[in-house]
C-alpha cells in the first residue's frame, strides 16, 4: 500500500524547513506507511490542505480514501449557556430565534483550522449556519457585503441618496 496526500491534481511533498509544498508529480510526492500518519498530517495542516483527502496508490479501485473528522457533541448544558449568552439571536443576522431553532456554528471552521471548542462556537439560525458554510468570519463578511452592494445598486442606480451611502459604505470597507 502507498498512501499519498491528493486533491487529484496536486500531491504534498516534504520542504527542507518541516512544512510542506505541492508538486503535480507523483513521483515527488510524499509516501505514508499508514493512514494514521498521513490522516495527521492533514490535520496539521488542514487549512492549507483544504479538499486533500489520502488517497491508496495502489488500490485496486483507485478511489480516494477520505478522512472525515469526528466532531464533539456538545451537551444540553453548553448548548443553553451559549444560547442564554447570544440572547437567543443569531450571531450572523441578530434575528431572534428559539433555543429549538439554534444551530451551533464554528466561527473558524474546523476546515480551516478552527478548533472543535466551545471558545470556537457562537448561535446561528439555520439559514444562515448553511450559508457561511466552512467560511472564515472576514471572507462571509466580504460576501454578504458584495452580495448587499450588487442588491443596492441594481434597485437604487439612479438614486442620488444610494450613491451618496454607498461611497459611505466603501470608506468604510
Amino acid at each position: 500500500m502507498a498512501l499519498v496526500i491528493t486533491n487529484g491534481e496536486y500531491y504534498v511533498v516534504p520542504n527542507k524547513k518541516g512544512g510542506i509544498n505541492k508538486t503535480n508529480d507523483i513521483t515527488e510526492a510524499q509516501v505514508f506507511s499508514n493512514v494514521n500518519t498521513a490522516a495527521e498530517k492533514l490535520k496539521k495542516h488542514k487549512g492549507y490542505l483544504k479538499e486533500y483527502y489520502v488517497w491508496d496508490t495502489e488500490g485496486e479501485t483507485m478511489q480516494p480514501k477520505r478522512i472525515r473528522i469526528k466532531r464533539k457533541h456538545f451537551s444540553q448544558e453548553v448548548r443553553k449557556l451559549l444560547y442564554q449568552q447570544a440572547e437567543g439571536k443569531c450571531a450572523l443576522c441578530g434575528k431572534k430565534i428559539t433555543f429549538d431553532e439554534m444551530e451551533l456554528d464554528h466561527i473558524i471552521p474546523i476546515s480551516m483550522g478552527g478548533a472543535d471548542e466551545v471558545e470556537n462556537l457562537q448561535v446561528c439560525c439555520m439559514p444562515d449556519n448553511r450559508y457561511k458554510a466552512n467560511i472564515l468570519p472576514t471572507d462571509f463578511f466580504n460576501r454578504i457585503s458584495d452580495i448587499f452592494l450588487y442588491q443596492m445598486d441594481k434597485k437604487y442606480k439612479d438614486d442620488i441618496r444610494w450613491k451618496y451611502c454607498r461611497g459611505m459604505i466603501m470608506e468604510l470597507l
